[in-house]
């Protein structure tokens, strides 16, 4: 089974499918494969060694077993809905390929879960969080840099750590990122974030150890910063200002749509910068804005709650 897991994960990375989906799948699929190991191998029947277990021996009931252990364990709807949809794809990958004759899954249907809302900064908050790096030292510059940028265009964390040199202009006030599924697009950046990037690019070169390097951000060892390094740094900064609410690097792409609404920009052209394929992925913004738009009309409206 671990040698088909690797054969449908390669399956998915030739249909350009994002890492951290596939990084995902991996993951539910090598821990199903355990779980039946572990509680339906004959092996484990007997108190022996786990046995590979016998892929056209798995049912709807191992299945079903696997999920209500995960949820007994405590993962929520939307972890479980999403293992469903891994494990489901991958026998029906199985199935296609003729390696077993039917997929027996097949018939689970996915979990419901609700919607989160996105969490995110308000102006003041986002301002404080810009302030924070020291504008004195490289790595300060490069840092302020990085949180300008990603507050100015919304732009994933795996999208800024894949940004070089060559895709960005700053006459122009431009950036080509490379999204999910290898879809690029280029998004505008505000005279703030090109000013910051100006003044990174000034000090790169005390950073540079390759003088041929062509990624943007680098570490202090002259290496591009990768995702996981970009999130430690976010993180560092966005934990200051952390009260009861959980911040992620991705709450700046949050808070970037969430203002763009409040100002007046339209869903769609929101959806374009954040490069969402639906409509209905970016709606999750619109609960801030229409909280905005509700406390505006109570105030001014004469029949306005506020006005009793």
């Amino acid at each position: 089974m671990k040698d088909l897991i690797k054969k449908y994960i390669d399956f998915l990375s030739s249909k350009n499918m994002s890492k951290h989906t596939i990084r995902a799948y991996q993951g539910d699929l090598s821990q199903f494969s355990e779980y039946c190991k572990k509680f339906f191998s004959e092996g484990s029947a007997l108190g022996g060694k786990n046995e590979e277990i016998v892929l056209g021996e798995i049912s709807k009931t191992m299945f079903r077993d696997f999920l209500q252990f995960l949820s007994e364990k405590g993962d929520s709807n939307r972890t479980l809905a999403r293992k469903v949809v891994s494990i489901k794809g991958f026998f029906k990958f199985l199935a296609g390929e003729n390696v077993i004759p039917f997929n027996p899954v097949i018939d689970i249907k996915i979990p419901r879960f609700e919607k989160h809302t996105a969490t995110f900064l308000t102006e003041e908050e986002m301002e404080f969080v810009l302030s924070i790096p020291d504008s004195e030292d490289i790595l300060g510059i490069r840092n302020k840099a990085i949180l300008e940028l990603l507050y100015s265009s919304g732009i994933r964390i795996g999208e800024l750590a894949g940004i070089k040199l060559l895709n960005i202009n700053l006459k122009k006030g431009l950036i080509k990122v490379l999204g999910k599924r290898s879809k690029t697009r280029i998004i505008p950046i505000g005279k703030y974030a090109q000013r910051a990037i100006l003044d990174y690019l000034k000090v790169r070169t005390s950073l540079l150890k390759a003088k041929d390097e062509k990624m943007l951000f680098l570490s202090n060892n002259g290496k591009p910063l990768s995702a996981d390094e970009l999130r430690y740094i976010i993180n560092k900064y966005l934990k200051i200002i952390e009260k009861s609410k959980r911040y992620s690097p991705h709450t700046i792409r949050h808070t970037f749509a969430t203002h763009l609404l409040d100002h007046g920009a339209d869903l769609r052209s929101v959806q374009e910068l954040l490069g969402h394929s639906s409509l209905t992925s970016t709606e999750v913004y619109t609960h801030a804005s229409i909280k905005k738009l509700k406390k505006v009309y109570e105030q001014a409206h004469p029949h306005g709650d506020k006005k009793k």
